[in-house]
């Protein structure tokens, strides 16, 4: 009698065990840790400090990320850029370059900081051993938040602190970018 009771226990607890690995087992189907690799659009992008603060979404900016590599073009001029050549040679071509940023390298990523490392870039500078680093995390699968750390940025030959009032060389420092996927 003793034994047909523990095997009914037995019995029972295998069951309840086996029932409740298969509940975690279904629940985690299908929520695969979001991946930050993909083609992403800028979506918004705070910048400023205080009462400064406020968000804008630049005229284009796209994020690259694959296995290994980065690329990142974007364009935070006010208006849009002249096209090439328009007026005269010295106004028309510097103006069309004005606010347009691009460079491509490795990065390193561990689940909330993403480094990149400039291998080429539009500013000569970042070439030459320089790095960005920034605060990251996903919203889902569709939505990647980027926030500068100015603190750990390595720009060879050039400062990347931002002014105690929240300025930087080319307007207000940018503190959140929100982007959203294209695939």
């Amino acid at each position: 009698m003793i034994r047909t009771l523990l095997s009914i226990c037995l019995i029972a607890g295998l069951s309840l065990l086996m029932a409740c690995v298969t509940v975690i087992d279904a629940s985690n189907k299908g929520t695969a840790p979001t991946t930050i690799q993909g083609i992403w659009t800028i979506e918004e992008m705070e910048v400023g400090i205080g009462e400064n603060k406020r968000a804008t979404v630049p005229q284009a900016f796209m994020l690259f990320i694959g296995e290994q590599y980065y690329s990142a073009i974007r364009d935070f001029s006010q208006e849009p850029r002249p096209d090439w050549g328009v007026g005269s040679p010295e106004e028309g071509s510097a103006a069309s370059v004005m606010g347009f940023m691009a460079d491509a390298g490795k990065y390193e990523y561990d689940g909330s900081t993403f480094v990149v490392h400039h291998q080429v870039a539009m500013i000569p500078n970042l070439m030459h051993g320089g790095s960005m680093t920034f605060g990251c995390q996903t919203e889902g699968p569709n939505t990647l938040i980027l926030t500068p750390q100015y603190d750990k940025m390595i720009i060879p030959g050039m400062q990347m602190a931002p002014s105690p009032d929240g300025k930087m060389a080319y307007g207000d420092m940018a503190v959140r970018y929100k982007f959203k996927r294209l695939e």
